[in-house]
């Protein structure tokens, strides 16, 4: 129980933390801070997840330990990089230790409010894994994670059966799934356990660390608001619950599934992303490698978590980015964020012809 534990706090949070640590080198100093490290990060293995596991699918229907080797190994190295980065840029001088969230509390009332966040978001990771419901999906996904783990096989049998069949395209390319499969193998956990108790206590967090990134942006000059926003949005996630379709039914009751994260981590990143790139863009100042980059690795992200991000991404970001040359009167954006939906749009075109 002790080895899974330290193996689960070195896979899902040091070395995520470590990763980010790369693309936090590679923000402006405004952008930076703990919270940021480790978003990247986790966004980063997941998209460097997807660029491994996808030709392994392909490729080699028995193939599932070596991708375990192989995702560990460049985990391993990626989280080593971003320490000696930042270690490098220690000794330089540099500051590299942010703040987890660079807030400032001015008052005993904004006190109150951050607690009742914390309350709040609490409240929820608590029941997400106490009333865990069984989900008509479970049957396809966490089954899927489970034969993966126990078989090696990739998306070679089918989930409601049992048996044997040919590869299925549909869902070969969106390999969340096979992500839990992974955390299932190397900590030893059932892969149902994982899905149902371990990911929304991370999963939740990391969604409300997303939200508190876009309303810093939203509420940079007035930052007293910021508590408020925060529980308006918790709000809206625990009493969001009015069919079986809202983006906050599935962030409570479908955390493990991609198209949750889809709609809950993913599309908010985007916003996030794009938030510090129209506000640099506009000062004139160099919006930093390292928002393109993480943006680059949010469409891969997202093609991992669902068939229909090969083009809801896309959408969202072409709407976005031209709002955003129009403001600016740079129609330069437009060729920086089609860079960054290469991926989406690469995909897409495999789903075509597959």
């Amino acid at each position: 129980m002790i080895s899974q534990g330290i193996i689960l706090i070195l896979v899902l949070g040091l070395a995520p933390l470590g990763t980010g640590m790369i693309i936090d080198n590679m923000l402006g100093p405004r952008q930076r801070s703990l919270g940021m490290s480790y978003i990247a990060g986790f966004l980063t293995l997941l998209a460097v997840f997807q660029l491994i596991a996808v030709p392994i699918v392909f490729w080699d229907a028995w193939g599932f330990g070596r991708l375990v080797k192989l995702f560990t190994a460049i985990s391993a190295i990626l989280a080593g990089l971003g320490i000696v980065v930042s270690m490098h840029h220690w000794r330089k001088g540099n500051n590299i230790w942010h703040p987890v969230l660079r807030l400032k509390v001015r008052s005993r009332a904004e006190q109150v409010e951050w607690l009742l966040v914390v309350v709040l978001i609490g409240f929820q990771m608590i029941m997400a894994v106490l009333c865990a419901s069984f989900d008509g999906d479970d049957a396809y996904y966490v089954v899927q994670s489970v034969m993966t783990d126990e078989t090696d096989t990739l998306y070679r049998i089918l989930p409601y059966t049992g048996l044997s069949t040919s590869l299925d395209y549909r869902h070969s390319m969106a390999v969340f799934p096979i992500w839990i499969a992974y955390i299932a193998r190397v900590t030893g956990i059932h892969a149902a356990i994982i899905s149902h108790t371990i990911l929304p206590l991370v999963l939740i967090p990391v969604t409300y660390w997303i939200y508190l990134e876009v309303g810093k942006k939203l509420f940079r000059e007035k930052e007293e608001q910021l508590p408020g926003y925060m529980i308006l949005v918790c709000a809206l996630q625990i009493f969001g619950n009015v069919s079986i379709y809202p983006a906050a039914t599935f962030f409570l009751m479908r955390t493990w599934q991609g198209k949750s994260v889809l709609a809950n981590v993913v599309f908010p990143s985007i916003f996030m992303a794009l938030l510090w790139i129209f506000e640099e863009e506009g000062e004139k100042q160099n919006s930093g490698t390292g928002l393109w980059v993480l943006l680059f690795m949010i469409n891969i992200v997202a093609a991992m978590m669902s068939t229909a991000s090969v083009f809801l991404n896309v959408l969202l970001l072409g709407v976005m980015a031209v709002v955003l040359a129009i403001r600016r009167k740079d129609w330069g954006i437009l060729l920086r964020v089609g860079i960054t939906c290469i991926p989406c749009m690469a995909y897409g075109l495999l789903y075509l012809l597959l």
